[in-house]
């Protein structure tokens, strides 16, 4: 029965649809009920296509937001304002941006935008998120009243490390050598203390303050003995300005290798001065040691106080009498065991970098790198082995483990051309079989990438300034 009824209606409809009548108002209701859902998708592409344009307008100002934030976090840590202040004012205008940018897009927010700024290490990190919805006008249609959009965006800055600088240096009677073979033949023509060991002329070691010239036989006692004096004349009766020649090779004095030290020193504090991009951000001070290490020149952020300071290293020179401008580094000998633990000790912030309070450390050892263990007695006379050695790397790890980097200056050991074996135990010949093990020890206490050697007053400065340069390097992989 199912089956006659379909027969027939559906031959009623075709015969509807075959006469020509029939067939135009068929097509006309299909195609007007095509029209609806066609028009439908239309306006819903419309929709669509608005609330992509809201979420781009977001999405910018998301960016822009979380730009303006972290510049705004190293604009404040520059001029040193307290960490709560660079949060705070960082999140207000990264806030700030994005209402600018976002313009009319606002509106559409289910909640104000959130504005994350962070402190990790040296870092700040913004986050901006937000959620919207753009109200459809056609998407009742298809059962889609709001379309939902959602996003965020990060932006982080690193702020320069803060960094603390020890300088090591070795003032011990061998950094009193020449600086150049010119100045090491000029002191040795003019200088007449050991005339009765070396009649050729000491230039190396052997040159003491006035009335301190030990192991001098009777028969050479009638002359003076004034090496580091002579050298700040050279050879005449005017004294150079400070006891300190800054270059090589002039008239006015004859430049030692600590001369070439200080000059290298005040040129790396220029260098750190001009690299400075935060109120105090590195610190320096002057450590010299002889028996002893001692601040001459304690760690301070006021680095032109350290550059007039540096002139004054050559004062300090181990003249053999006990006692010097600092009080305590002692007379005789390289002791670097003492002045390496004695560093270890100095050190009282072992950071990271991430703030003035925290300064990441580095030690920088400028030294030839012979270590003699003799002393010499305020009483008079000398004790202890005069026989040269290298440092124990020991005393340099445990810098090292402690968070410091140890970074080596080697300014090579002028080999003793006119050896005397008849000389204090034959003290020459044992230093100049020392030298094949000086660079090894020294590379073994730096830190990787932190070994150097200068053999020239120019070496010296540009090493100096090359040390500078790989901390400032290091400290920015740091975070």
């Amino acid at each position: 029965m199912l089956t006659r009824i379909v027969g027939l209606f559906s031959r009623g409809v075709f015969r509807r649809f075959a006469s020509p009548a029939g067939r135009a108002g068929s097509v006309s209701a299909l195609a007007a009920l095509m029209f609806i859902p066609a028009l439908a998708l239309a306006g819903f592409s419309i929709d669509y296509g608005m609330a992509l344009r809201t979420r781009a307008r977001l999405n910018g100002a998301a960016d822009t937001a979380a730009l303006a934030a972290v510049a705004m976090a190293q604009a404040l840590t520059i001029a040193n304002q307290p960490a709560a202040t660079v949060i705070s004012q960082g999140q207000a205008a990264g806030a700030s941006a994005f209402a600018a940018n976002a313009g009319p897009a606002a509106a559409y927010l289910k909640q104000p935008v959130s504005v994350g700024l962070v402190k990790t290490g040296r870092s700040y990190v913004s986050t901006i998120s937000f959620s919207a919805a753009w109200p459809t006008i056609f998407g009742n249609v298809v059962k889609t009243s709001q379309i939902n959009m959602g996003n965020s965006a990060t932006a982080t800055v690193t702020m320069p490390s803060y960094l603390d600088f020890y300088l090591l240096l070795d003032v011990s009677g061998s950094m009193g050598i020449p600086s150049t073979a010119t100045g090491q033949n000029s002191l040795a023509a003019i200088n007449p203390d050991q005339k009765y060991y070396y009649p050729g002329g000491c230039a190396f070691a052997c040159h003491f303050a006035p009335a301190m010239c030990p192991n001098n036989p009777p028969t050479s006692q009638s002359i003076a003995c004034v090496g580091y004096d002579l050298s700040r004349t050279n050879g005449g009766t005017t004294r150079v300005a400070n006891d300190y020649c800054p270059q090589p090779e002039t008239s006015a004095c004859i430049q030692l290798r600590l001369d070439a030290v200080a000059y290298a020193t005040q040129q790396l504090l220029q260098a750190a001065q001009l690299a400075e991009t935060l109120p105090n951000q590195f610190r320096v001070g002057l450590y010299p040691f002889i028996v002893h290490m001692q601040p001459y020149s304690p760690i301070t952020s006021t680095l032109s106080t350290i550059s007039t300071a540096a002139t004054g290293l050559p004062g300090l020179l181990d003249t053999g009498s006990g006692t010097n401008v600092a009080g305590q580094l002692g007379s005789g000998g390289t002791h670097f065991d003492n002045a390496l633990s004695e560093m270890n000790s100095a050190i009282t912030t072992f950071g990271d970098g991430s703030s003035a309070s925290s300064p990441l450390p580095f030690v920088f050892l400028v030294t030839d790198g012979a270590q003699d263990n003799q002393y010499y007695l305020n009483s008079g006379g000398w004790t202890g082995s005069n026989h040269a050695t290298t440092l124990n790397t020991a005393n340099c790890a445990l810098l090292r483990n402690n968070g410091v980097t140890v970074s080596v200056l080697y300014v090579p050991y002028a080999p003793i051309q006119n050896v005397n074996t008849s000389f204090a135990g034959d003290e020459d010949d044992y230093a100049n079989w020392n030298i094949p093990s000086i660079p090894p020890a020294l590379q073994a206490c730096a830190s990787p990438g932190f070994f150097f050697t200068a053999n020239t007053p120019a070496d010296i400065t540009a090493a100096m300034k090359a040390m500078f340069a790989e901390s400032m390097r290091i400290s920015r992989l740091t975070n």
